[in-house]
Parts: structure tokens; sequence; C-alpha cells
């Protein structure tokens, strides 16, 4: 059995990048879906303008008319999706760096706080991220979705993934009877954390937590739910369940 399932193709960097681009495009669904086909036109990025230029200014900080800045951030959000796509087709991620990867952390957070604004804690907790765990199934590495592999071995894998990138320095999964914890620290992305943006929000989930509870939505065949995320300044604790409590 590979150590590592999420790199047995040494794609690694790619993996990450593929898999946040796929939390991109579950909630640019599930934001259809909800509110209609304006959703990202009309809504999404409007409101991402204010918390996705703070995080990434030397992109945005020179813009100061809105109407630019939305016109900007719509140009950046397209070109990146269409350089993922082209790494995948190459599988290779060398022309994607650790800051690009950064960047659409920083995207994805952008959508999340627009569907707080929008939809409300209500139906971000019980109905949306149940929806992108179950997107997200679709992108995860084929090595996951085999039955033979425990769920423990493929969490622990998924932590080993994290800390061997540089993603984090720390990460650390338990499986226990009422859920499971993911706990990842000295976050290569967590200077988001210490933004005012960030710390203006009641809801936050971590990118993550997001992808372990699409890892065990997809081995255990039923809907999950990321119930919480506790922040730090360097990183953050995720609890997952099963939907239906057990």
């Amino acid at each position: 059995m590979s150590k590592d399932l999420f790199t047995r193709s040494g794609a690694g960097a790619l993996d990450a990048v593929f898999l946040y681009m796929g939390i991109l495009d579950a909630y640019e669904a599930v934001g259809t879906e909800l509110i209609g086909s304006n959703v990202l036109k009309e809504h999404v990025l409007p409101r991402m303008v204010y918390y996705v230029r703070e995080f990434l200014p030397e992109i945005f900080s020179e813009r100061s008319n809105a109407d630019e800045l939305v016109n900007e951030l719509d140009r950046f959000l397209q070109d990146f999706k269409q350089k993922v796509n082209d790494a995948r087709a190459k599988s290779s991620a060398h022309q994607l760096s650790m800051e690009d990867i950064w960047k659409l952390r920083a995207a994805i957070f952008g959508y999340e706080s627009v569907f707080i604004k929008i939809l409300g804690e209500a139906a971000i907790k019980n109905y949306m991220f149940t929806r992108v765990a179950d997107i997200l199934s679709a992108y995860l590495p084929t090595e996951l979705m085999n039955p033979s592999i425990s769920l423990q071995e493929k969490l622990q894998s998924y932590a080993r993934f994290l800390r061997e990138h540089g993603f984090v320095k720390y990460a650390r999964v338990s499986v226990g009877r009422d859920g499971i914890t993911v706990a990842a620290n000295k976050c290569e992305f967590s200077r988001i954390h210490d933004s005012d943006a960030y710390k203006s929000l009641h809801v936050r989930f971590c990118p993550w937590g997001m992808i372990a509870s699409a890892i065990v939505a997809a081995h255990e065949g039923r809907e999950t739910n990321l119930e919480s995320s506790i922040f730090t300044i360097s990183g953050s604790v995720s609890k997952i369940v099963s939907k239906d409590g057990e």
C-alpha cells in the first residue's frame, strides 16, 4: 500500500490546488442552486471585494473604484481557473506556486463570507457544507475511493500530505464515536486569521476540514457535516459528524 495516497503520482502541489478549486466549484454550484444563475456576478463578486482585497493587497490595493475592483476580481478568478485547468491537463504543478494556492484560499474565504451574509448560519451548517462535501468527493484522488482502505488510513494519509508538502507544520486526525476531529497547526495560510475581515465574521470553516469532510463522506457513502471549525492565530480544529448523528 502506498505511504501517501495523495501523492503516489508525485503531484502533491497539484492535488492541493485541485482540491481547493473543487471547493470553489462547489460553492459556485451550490450558490447557483440556492440563489440563482446570477449569483457570481450580482452577489458574490461585489461582496467579495472587501474580503479578497484585504487578503490580496498586491493585486487589488491600487484599485479605488468598486466597479473596477469587481471586474478585476472577475478576471483574476477566471484566469486562475484556466491556469489550474492547464496544470491539471499537463499533470504538472510546476507553473503553480504556494502563493497561488494561498490566493485561491483567499478567494474561497470570500465566497464563504458572501454566503454567510446571503444565506445565514443555518443554511451554511445544515445544507451548504453537506452539498460541498458531496461535490468535493468527485475531486478526491482515486485511491481514496478504495473501499479496502480504512477511513483511519485515509485520514492519516491526508494529515501526512498536509505536513509533508509544507501546508501545515502539524496535523492530527482522530476518529471517535462522537465524530472526527481534524487539527492543523502552523498553517501556511493562517495569516488570513489575523485580518480584520476574518475576525469580524461569526461563522468560519477551514478548507482543510472541508476536504476531510469530503473524504469521510466518500468513504462512508453518506452525508457528513462540518459541524464547526475553531480557529487560532496559527491553525484550526474542525469537527466532522455524520449528518444523521451516528
